[in-house]
Order: C-alpha cells, then sequence, then structure tokens
C-alpha cells in the first residue's frame, strides 16, 4: 500500500539514534530475539517474516520507507517475526526501553501508537480482503479503490504487484490489457 509518514513515526523523532544502513539481504532481528530496539525504515524496504515449524515462512510485514518496523514489539519481551531487508536499507532506531518509557509518561504519544496500530490493522484487513480476490483485475481494481484510484510512477509498479500478491509480470500484462481496452 502507499506509503505515508505517520504521526507516530514523528512523534518519534527525539528517541531515534543515528541512521544507520543494511545491505539487502541482511538480518536485523530473528524470530525469538530479546526486543532491544524500534527501527524506523527511511529508505529501503525490510520484511517481517514469520517462520513456521515445517520451515514454511510468510511475509508478515513489508515496510517501505517511510514506516516503523514491528511496531507491535512495543509491547512483547521477544520478536514474533524475522527482520530481512530486501533492499539496500536506511533506518532508524530506537532503544526500546526509551520508548517503552516515553508511552509511559507521555499519553499523547500512546494514542499516536494506538491510531498508528488501528490503521495498520486496517491496512491488513484490506489486504486480507484484497489478496482474497481471484483475479489479477480484481486485486488491482481493490488497491486502486484502497488507495485512491491512481497507481504510483512507473517506477514503483513492481511493488503494487507485491502489495497485491501477483507477480510483475501478471501485472504488467493486466496494465497492457486496461490500455488496449481504453484505446479501443
Amino acid at each position: 500500500m502507499i506509503a505515508i509518514m505517520s504521526d507516530w513515526i514523528e512523534a518519534l523523532e527525539p528517541l531515534l539514534g543515528p541512521e544507520i544502513e543494511a545491505e539487502a539481504k541482511s538480518v536485523l532481528f530473528r524470530q525469538g530475539d530479546k526486543v532491544r530496539y524500534l527501527y524506523v525504515v527511511r529508505a529501503g524496504c525490510v520484511h517481517l517474516v514469520r517462520f513456521g515449524e515445517n520451515g514454511s515462512s510468510a511475509v508478515m510485514q513489508r515496510a517501505a520507507a517511510p514506516a516503523a518496523l514491528a511496531e507491535s514489539s512495543v509491547f512483547s519481551s521477544t520478536y514474533h517475526c524475522g527482520g530481512e531487508c530486501v533492499s539496500d536499507s536506511i533506518l532508524a532506531r530506537a532503544q526500546i526501553t526509551a520508548v517503552r518509557a516515553a508511552l509511559d509518561r507521555q499519553p499523547e504519544l500512546l494514542r499516536k501508537l494506538t491510531r498508528h496500530l488501528a490503521r495498520e490493522v486496517q491496512r491488513t484487513r484490506a489486504r486480507v480482503e484484497l489478496l482474497s480476490r481471484r483475479t489479477v483485475a480484481e486485486r488491482l481494481d481493490g488497491w486502486l479503490a484502497f488507495n485512491g484510484d491512481a497507481l504510483p510512477t512507473r517506477g514503483h509498479w513492481r511493488s503494487v504487484a507485491e502489495d497485491i500478491g501477483v507477480s510483475p509480470e501478471a501485472f504488467y500484462r493486466e496494465l497492457q490489457r486496461r490500455r488496449k481496452a481504453t484505446d479501443e
């Protein structure tokens, strides 16, 4: 879905340390690790990946800049997923103890986190509904309805394909089909 800077991320600024760079395929944390940081993705993309006992994996969050990563971990002692950089990324991070202390002292910060998490639940529900659609056309229609009926610029189409759970090739074929239909 389209990334928009949230007031939660803006409110975290005083708690964030210096930016760090992470290469594609870097692991920020593993499922089961103790929560030490809250990360904000400034550039690039990081996936939260949950691993099953049988070796399967599922992407639980696709955090493309600007985005908070694994923000529900604020209330957990361990990460329930692994954090893996999909691309070269720039991140800022806050000590989790500082974030928790700030939430205890600042009710407005807690309200901003609550609003942010509520929007994330809404986005997740919309994505589940979107992924339940059978065809690429139906999924794209749903994505457009949720994101304001406009595609991002050409260089960002691959991320739309990822959002709707189809291959870039299938997505491009659907765009071509729509172009032909409007030209006729």
